[in-house]
């Protein structure tokens, strides 16, 4: 589907040149000199991105963001004028304004920076589906995979860190193929005992063992017309991994203490974070297992190799979490932006999830700061935030790009914040979401008396 981009100006020549130029490009465009029209085709059918100049008669580009932060509705948006104060600047980006630019609008800057907004679109549109959230290349390729892979009954092999999101993948593929109105079994080959697993997966008949009270079907026949996945296959004990490599070859099985054979209609998908070439090194998984099960292999890279994608799952799951807990935070300060791009994440999206949430709870201010973060993050060393954006929603302008600009802007507000403070430099740093020693070296850079 076309990237969509709704253009608001009161000027229709402003209307009809843009629209000509980003349809030349392949976007979908539709345009309107009525605000409240806008904001009506915005709540029935949401563009991927608004285009709003900011002075217009009635109802300002400002107002209708505002508008569409009171009702929800989250939509990137790039403002135009003319009069680009900094008051202006300022309100605007609160509110969640991508970027500003001044008329005449300088265009081969606006469709690169629209261009990126569509390649992360491509990212937001997998999320919805398979709740997967990157723009890193590395990432990107295992989703062009997901997608060729998903209509198919190839078999599945998904490696990565604790975390990364391998079961979010195995759903993925479910979802996207023809079996996605059949089941989705989960075993964890980890957790279940040897003695158990066979019972598991094949079923048993009554009286079969000592436990063996009633029939019981297992998992293969659980998953019929289904997906299968085995999380953490490589802790599979080798007996086990014999009768799994049957069951995928032949297509067929037997309850424990049945003789009757059972043929099956499923999807494989297996999952582990261990190095499986090396356990076949070591003798302790099967490489023709390996390979009836690899048919497709999918490794997934650690976040701490997914550098520009943390702010975007970070920025994802905090819309999840102020619909759950009712908040309503817009933004991240510079320092905790800074924080999570230099944090290794050991344990991977789960974590970072983990402590946002946590972040979220204990939050009372519209941005999230330092103070929010579970101890162990912040014992981890305030990070100078001195030369990072202000705010998350700045993440996407260029390095340079209203550069002076922004040091305008946050000269500005520090200084204003200073006055209704009452020259107080604490309170200050705390309701801009930054330490006193940043605060002091942003004083000292701008020149504020």
């Amino acid at each position: 589907m076309a990237y969509t981009i709704l253009i608001l100006d009161d000027e229709p020549a402003m209307c009809d040149s843009l629209s000509r130029v980003l349809t030349m490009h392949g976007y979908g465009v539709e345009s309107s000199q009525n605000p409240l029209q806008a904001l009506e085709c915005i709540r029935t059918n949401t563009p991927d991105l608004l285009i709003t100049d900011l002075k217009m008669p009635g109802l300002s580009g400002l107002s209708v963001i505002q508008e569409l932060h009171r009702l929800r509705i989250s939509i990137p948006t790039i403002m135009i004028s003319g009069y680009a104060s900094v008051e202006n600047v300022v309100e605007a980006m609160r509110y969640g304004a991508r970027n500003f630019y001044e008329k005449p609008v300088r265009i081969p800057q606006l469709l690169e920076e629209i261009a990126r907004y569509a390649n992360a679109a491509t990212a937001r549109y997998l999320e919805s589906d398979f709740r997967l959230s990157t723009r890193d290349p590395r990432m990107l390729e295992c989703m062009e995979i997901i997608r060729r892979t998903a209509p198919t009954d190839a078999s599945v092999v998904v490696t990565g860190e604790s975390g990364t999101g391998k079961e979010l993948v195995a759903k993925a593929i479910h979802e996207g193929s023809r079996r996605k109105d059949g089941p989705f079994i989960k075993i964890n080959c980890a957790s279940i005992p040897e003695t158990l697993m066979e019972s598991e997966l094949f079923g048993h008949e009554k009286g079969a063992f000592t436990d063996a009270r009633e029939m019981r079907p297992g998992k293969f026949e659980a998953a019929e017309n289904g997906t299968l996945f085995f999380d953490e296959i490589g802790e599979m004990s080798p007996k086990m991994q014999v009768k799994l490599l049957r069951v995928l070859q032949e297509r067929e099985f037997e309850r424990v203490g049945s003789n009757e054979t059972r043929t099956m209609n499923v999807r494989f998908i297996a999952a582990t974070n261990r190095d499986l070439m090396e356990r076949i090194a070591m003798g302790e998984f099967r490489e023709d297992l390996y390979y009836r099960l690899a048919v497709v292999p999918i490794a997934l890279p650690p976040l701490r190799e997914r550098g520009s994608d943390v702010e975007l799952i970070a920025d994802t799951i905090l819309r999840e979490m102020n619909a759950k807990y009712d908040k309503h935070i817009i933004g991240m300060s510079p320092e905790v932006c800074a924080l999570l791009k230099s944090h290794q994440w050991p344990g991977n999206v789960r974590e970072l999830r983990n402590c946002l949430e946590r972040s979220v709870i204990f939050c009372d201010s519209a941005v999230l700061n330092m103070a929010c973060l579970p101890e162990q993050y912040r014992k981890g060393g305030m990070v100078d935030a001195e030369t990072g954006y202000f705010g998350s929603c700045l993440e996407d302008v260029q390095e340079g790009l209203l550069r002076g600009l922004y040091d305008n802007v946050c000269k500005d507000l520090i200084l204003e914040t200073l006055r209704k403070n009452g020259g107080s430099r604490q309170k200050t740093a705390e309701q801009l979401g930054i330490n006193r020693r940043t605060l002091y070296n942003k004083i000292k850079r701008l020149g504020i008396e």
